[in-house]
């Protein structure tokens, strides 16, 4: 009797320790399995709110019907959009924005010399063929080849027509800032102006450069590539002044006024 006691409480202890053990172990699963959920419920928020999921909305524009018929009300109601000028003294950076070859930055340099010296082409090239009403219209489509993003380009010079030495005025560069102006969604668009042409992929941020004038007061821009779809946004500012243009599809042609102050 003696020896057994000792026998009966050490399984007595042994069974205890098992129940303990297991107690340890269901409560241990149960923190695990709730940790695991509620990582999983803050990655699918982190996700979503990132636009990652697959169940965020979509990245394209999405103006409303009544958005767009205000920006074409707007648009067909502007007279014109004053220009900034370009300074004298920053001539030298604002050549340096238009990403020009050699050979154009000194196309555009003799064409803002004094009136005495000859005019290449490109003061007239956007006034040799008038635009009609037409092609101003936010409807028409008529486009020409376009360049690659963020390039531009010069007509080449040919001689000046007979009289224009001495008659002309210098040309004009003035800063122009195109920017997307809803979703960042890789919208493109051309800038035509005097016969300077430049390609841009927009940005909410937008990307500032210098423009030369065009003789007949009129700048075009063409719709190249809608990012995401819902049209293709576009603003286009000047110093203090700006206008956000008409929801744009590829190919499509508008044909701004503008003015220098």
């Amino acid at each position: 009797m003696g020896v057994e006691r000792p026998e009966t409480q050490t399984t007595a202890q042994i069974a205890r320790q098992a129940d303990k053990q297991n107690r340890h172990r269901r409560v241990l699963a149960k923190s695990v399995l709730a940790t695991a959920t509620v990582a999983v419920i803050l990655t699918t928020g982190v996700f979503y709110t990132s636009g990652i999921s697959s169940f965020a909305a979509g990245s394209g524009d999405d103006v409303s019907d009544a958005d767009r018929k205000a920006r074409i009300d707007a648009f067909n109601a502007l007279k014109y959009l004053p220009l900034a000028q370009v300074d004298t003294k920053d001539i030298p950076a604002a050549l340096g924005s238009m990403h020009l070859s050699p050979a154009d930055r000194a196309t555009i340099a003799a064409a803002m010399a004094p009136a005495s010296a000859p005019l290449p082409a490109l003061a007239h090239a956007a006034s040799a063929s008038p635009l009609s009403a037409s092609e101003r219209s936010p409807a028409n489509a008529a486009v020409a080849p376009a360049t690659a993003p963020n390039t531009a380009r010069v007509a080449k010079p040919s001689p000046a027509p007979a009289g224009a030495v001495g008659e002309r005025t210098r040309l004009t560069l003035a800063w122009v800032r195109l920017w997307d102006s809803d979703v960042e969604d890789g919208d493109v668009v051309r800038i035509d102006s005097a016969g300077y042409s430049r390609t841009v992929t927009l940005t909410n941020r937008g990307l500032t450069f210098a423009v030369p004038v065009p003789a007949n007061g009129q700048i075009r821009i063409t719709g190249v590539r809608d990012g995401d779809g819902g049209g293709i946004t576009v603003g286009l500012a000047s110093g203090a002044a700006q206008a956000v243009l008409p929801v744009m599809s590829v190919g499509q042609v508008l044909t701004l006024n503008v003015r220098t102050n």
